[in-house]
């Protein structure tokens, strides 16, 4: 009889560990099916021992051990993805299972799929982690060169992506000569398509080019001797679920673990990877670049500070609609970015200056409009907690009828553009019309089959830039420089990059504020300038990579907050943390704060991981997060 140590793969599982008698030896990394209340859900085995051997300690348990059931088919996990959970848990302070089950592809913790029995690594012969930073088209050259040479050496390469378009370009791109060697495995391929995926997997006659989304990139094959990341400054990486996993992290240790060579591949890369980079610690393939050449020139135009008296608002200037009139006239395509969803990103009342703003999460309401056949609905919506409410038409506050909408929404930009090209096909590119990837792929089909088309989008429409158009126009660039993010600077220099990677010609750039060094970095392209001021400022302030962000929320009802507070400001006293407030939750449910500042050579640290995990589930923890207000 022995005594089977498990941990349950549950999402947000607050479990660390269960134990249970069986008379079968099931090794470590075993996946197996436990009760848990009544239920039976999957979990992995992480020590058995004889019960000979632990006697005493059940003698003291105050409670009695459930018996495991009889396993009819068991899955293994390999060796180096359990101490890549492993790491990983003690990293961002979460539980194993809650790690382990954020891993595995959906269809395997699911039990729909089996696991692929294709882990069987040899970490030897592995090169560290290389930068590769260089346009789009250099990049994919070199991943052919790389393929082919790790090809010829008798191993396969993964290479994962951050969204699916991506993935799907990279097939196109990469599999000329080798089609039947290429595997795609991402969340929006069909079923019958994901069960082809797996039965490759396990063809070891040739070796394989893999490619990925996040929920396949830990995905494992005995030949894996180079991983990608493609697109490696791009923040879909980072699960938006706890414990808010960032994939590029659990690939950083799988490849260590593993012996696998790491390469990160972008325009921009991270401020963090470029530190890496000056230190040694990263290689690089090629040259360090001090400017990248690109294709499209970017040219800044500035809009009135202020509107003189009379003076109707334009949200285009008369320049920029002119360089639209021309593309269009030649039956060219543009691409218009705008920064904020819906008509407008605020709403306010004009008697008593109220904002409307999520009880949740205190950020400021997005007015978005819907229609319902030929019905127009107007919605709240927050862009931080996803909650989404009608539309009021008087103030909560005084009751006044006297709305305005602040800012300038992409819907907004979207009825400009057709008053002033009313014969030109606009394509909208939002979270409304681009809900689901296979409306996506029709929007993009529909830019490039269509002569003339004119593409409004956000950021969700830039991976499906896949070719170049003629002009890109920034509608209003001083939203971006108001984004609360302490990667703002690097976050607009990304996107202005690649606006200009994906333009043939001009890249006009909207704003009040021309004298913004990102503006003139974009110009010039003079990516190692930037990172030297980035990096200085950052070491000022104590930001990553220099410490590391443990950031923690909470929210309730005034008597909950101020008890969680307490205990918060107890628990981490010593580390010196600090407690503020979000303003502008409502007072009968407020929202607090709480950062740590650690320095980078001492996390994760054994003693707070274990104090983070004493937190109750309310408490939201996330390290290194890109928004800490």
């Amino acid at each position: 009889m022995f005594v089977v140590t498990v941990v349950p793969l549950r999402r947000g599982s607050v479990l660390e560990a269960l134990s249970y008698f069986s008379a079968d030896p099931y090794p470590a990394g075993t996946i197996v099916q436990v009760p848990i209340r009544n239920t039976m859900t999957l979990g992995l085995v992480t020590e058995i021992s004889e019960v000979s051997a632990a006697k005493a300690a059940l003698r003291a348990a105050t409670f009695s051990l459930r018996r495991l059931p009889a396993q009819t088919e068991t899955q293994h996990l390999s060796e180096a993805f359990v101490e890549t959970g492993r790491e990983l848990a003690r990293q961002y302070a979460a539980p194993l299972g809650s790690i382990l089950y954020n891993m595995l592809p959906a269809e395997v913790r699911s039990g729909e799929f089996p696991l692929p029995h294709t882990h069987h690594v040899n970490p030897k012969g592995r090169e560290g982690v290389h930068i590769l930073q260089a346009s789009r088209e250099e990049r994919y050259r070199t991943y052919r060169s790389l393929v082919r040479e790790t090809f010829a050496h008798g191993g396969s390469v993964l290479i994962v992506v951050p969204t699916s378009i991506e993935a799907e370009t990279l097939k196109e791109t990469l599999s000329l000569g080798i089609t039947d060697r290429v595997i795609l495995l991402t969340s929006t391929i069909t079923k019958s398509e994901l069960r082809k995926g797996y039965a490759a997997l396990e063809d070891f006659r040739t070796t394989k080019l893999i490619i990925a989304t996040t929920t396949h990139a830990l995905i494992e094959r005995h030949d894996i001797t180079l991983t990608i990341i493609e697109s490696a400054h791009s923040s879909y990486f980072r699960d938006q679920n706890r414990p808010y996993i960032d994939c590029r992290d659990a690939l950083h240790i799988h490849a260590r673990h593993t012996g696998r060579k790491l390469i990160l591949g972008d325009l921009l890369v991270r401020t963090e990877d470029e530190a890496s980079r000056r230190v040694d610690h990263y290689g690089t393939i090629g040259d360090t670049p001090k400017r990248i050449p690109l294709s499209g020139t970017l040219k800044i135009v500035e809009t009135k500070k202020r509107e003189q008296e009379g003076e109707r608002f334009s949200l285009f200037k008369e320049s920029t609609l002119e360089s639209i009139r021309a593309v269009c006239k030649k039956k060219g395509r543009v691409f218009v970015f705008a920064a904020r969803r819906g008509l407008a990103p605020i709403v306010t009342c004009m008697d008593c200056a109220h904002i409307f703003r999520s009880p949740q999460s205190g950020a400021p309401y997005s007015l978005v409009r819907t229609y319902k056949g030929d019905t127009e609905e107007r919605w709240f919506v927050c862009g931080a907690s996803g909650e989404r409410v009608r539309a009021a038409d008087t103030c909560s506050q005084c009751g006044s009828w006297r709305l305005k909408e602040r800012g300038i929404g992409i819907q907004q930009v979207y009825d400009e553009l057709h008053k002033h090209f009313p014969n030109a096909p606009i394509i909208l590119f939002d979270h409304v019309t681009a809900r689901t990837y296979k409306r996506a792929r029709f929007l993009h089909d529909t830019l490039y089959s269509t002569k003339g088309a004119i593409l409004l989008g956000t950021h969700m429409a830039l991976p499906y830039l896949t070719q170049p158009v003629d002009l890109s126009v920034v509608a209003n660039m001083d939203a971006l420089l108001a984004t609360p993010t302490w990667r703002l600077e690097e976050e607009n220099l990304s996107l202005l990059l690649r606006l200009r990677e994906a333009t043939e010609d001009e890249v006009l750039v909207q704003t009040r504020t021309p004298e913004a060094p990102v503006l003139q970095h974009a110009k010039q392209a003079t990516v190692e300038q930037f990172y030297t001021e980035e990096l200085d400022l950052r070491k000022s302030f104590d930001y990553p990579p220099f410490a590391t962000f443990v950031h923690f929320a909470w929210q309730g009802t005034p008597e909950q907050v101020k008890q969680i507070e307490a205990r918060v400001t107890a628990l981490f006293e010593e580390f010196g943390i600090s407690i503020y407030p979000n303003p502008f939750t409502p007072p009968e449910k407020p929202m607090r704060y709480g950062l740590l500042r650690i320095p980078r050579t001492k996390w994760p640290d054994e003693k707070l991981g274990a104090l983070i995990r004493e937190l109750p589930p309310t408490v939201r923890v996330m390290v290194n997060p890109d928004k800490i207000v």
